[in-house]
């Protein structure tokens, strides 16, 4: 059954990556997995809950590839670098629609979106940057709380306009909002090449 209802969220969140959350009716997702609606609605009481569920298992597999990035014999800088890589890569993978619906029309999905990603921005990357302070790798004047709500925290709402991603391959991207704005706070900013 849990296999099931994976397979059902996998596809689902392909839907919702390429078309956005409203533009998506159950009736969509029954066609597409190619089952009854009330087959689906065995699985997902509601919409809301299917929406919820599928946010769920989208920051569980971020979580799991953080973990493993954080886990790797880097330094804490270069595990910055390559988990931005990794959320860069997906966040320009969505429509934009996705985002924006499911601010307007998924108001508690929202939030627990926008509440896994500061999990992931205050818990996971701060951790890491205060690390780096530490080892002397990034100036001791540098408030780190201040730089995770002004440059990492907010890079999603660059990344998540259509046109903006369209015009930047995601390494280009990677280098302007993230390493050049790390350069800035190193002791030594050829740490980063």
């Amino acid at each position: 059954m849990s296999n099931d209802k994976n397979y059902i969220l996998t596809r689902v969140l392909k839907l919702f990556k390429n078309f956005g959350v409203k533009s998506v009716s159950m009736d969509d997702i029954s066609s597409d997995l190619n089952i009854s609606k009330k087959t689906l609605y065995t699985f997902f009481k509601s919409k809301n809950c299917l929406v919820k569920e599928t946010i769920d298992s989208i920051f569980d597999g971020h979580f799991k590839t953080i973990d493993r990035i954080i886990a790797k014999e880097k330094t804490p800088i270069e595990k910055v670098i390559l988990i931005y890589r990794y959320a860069i890569n997906q966040v320009i993978a969505y429509d934009s629609a996705f985002f924006f619906e499911l601010k307007k029309y998924h108001v508690q999905s929202h939030k627990q979106y926008e509440q896994k990603r500061r999990e992931i921005v205050f818990n996971r990357i701060l951790g890491l940057l205060e690390e780096a302070q530490k080892a002397g790798e990034i100036r001791k004047d540098v408030n780190l709380n201040l730089f995770c709500e002004l440059h990492l925290l907010k890079l999603d709402s660059f990344l998540k306009d259509n046109d903006f991603k369209s015009k930047y391959a995601p390494q280009e991207l990677l280098s302007h909002l993230v390493i050049n704005n790390l350069r800035g706070i190193l002791t030594d900013p050829t740490l980063l090449k």
